[in-house]
């Protein structure tokens, strides 16, 4: 057998056999399992046998639409009544330069007040390396009013930050009233 004949077989062996552990994970892609849409839901709190548990006492969960052709962008209204707590959902991924954060000007403290953070990843998110997850931001409407909650991709702001680029998209403001 000549040396072509060899590599080309090991190839071809090793497509198969990558091509069968992906057939035989049963998962799909974090991408697939996420809905890009700005839907509103409601994590479950006991998971479907095919999913991991999502963090509770997040109230509502926003999701971002995960829009990167706008640098800047608006999204919203989110309308809550005072009291309740709803978490806004980004997807976090280092290694594709998405690390979000709450940055100036801070939400009206009168408004609402941050809960905290906790991030979720899938199984399948786990076994990949690079892997992102969902970032979750939550907060408590205090009082009635308006305020904005302001996100900053440090890649796309931080021109000291190692993979720094100009096309990165930089906020996502999101307009908040609390009834």
């Amino acid at each position: 057998m000549s040396t072509l004949t060899r590599r080309t077989f090991a190839l071809l062996l090793t497509g198969l056999a990558l091509c069968a552990a992906g057939c035989e994970s049963g998962q799909g892609s974090p991408a697939e399992s996420e809905s890009p849409s700005s839907s509103t839901s409601t994590p479950s709190s006991s998971p479907s046998p095919t999913s991991d548990p999502k963090p509770a006492g997040l109230g509502t969960v926003h999701k971002d639409p995960n829009d990167t052709s706008v640098r800047d962008r608006t999204e919203g209204p989110i309308t809550v009544k005072a009291g309740e707590r709803f978490s806004i959902a980004l997807r976090q991924n280092i290694s594709a330069r998405a690390d979000w954060s709450l940055a100036e000007p801070r939400p009206s403290a009168v408004v609402l007040r941050k809960v905290g953070e906790s991030s979720y990843q899938t199984a399948r998110e786990k076994e990949l390396v690079g892997g992102g997850h969902t970032k979750y931001f939550t907060f408590e409407a205090l009082k009635a009013g308006d305020t904005r909650i302001v996100f900053a991709n440090s890649f796309g702001t931080d021109t000291s930050a190692g993979g720094y680029s100009p096309e990165l998209p930089r906020t996502i403001t999101y307009r908040v009233t609390v009834r």
